[in-house]
């Protein structure tokens, strides 16, 4: 009784390890992604503090901005909207 009452708590305290690091490697990102550093927050960020970075980067970086500056920096704006667009959906859910 007393070694399978261990070894269901060891089993557990596993389980909650490898939970803990997928989530922060959800965050992370395997390829160093991080969302919090997309955005200009802080690990610690209040979803109002995301929401307010998300809609200033997303003013500066929105491709009507750059329309006029060429096709070229159109594209990389599409491409930073994107990528604050994702970082944003990740951080509040």
């Amino acid at each position: 009784m007393t070694r399978a009452l261990l070894l269901v708590i060891v089993a557990i305290v596993l389980l909650r390890l490898v939970r803990a690091f997928l989530d922060r490697t959800r965050h992370q990102g395997l390829g160093g992604w991080d969302p919090y550093s997309v955005l200009g927050v802080a690990r610690g960020a209040s979803r109002d503090e995301i929401a307010r970075a998300y809609r200033e980067q997303l003013k500066r970086y929105h491709p009507d901005r750059v329309a006029d500056l060429g096709p070229e920096l159109q594209e990389v704006a599409h491409r930073k909207t994107v990528e604050l667009q994702r970082a944003y959906a990740e951080l509040t859910r």
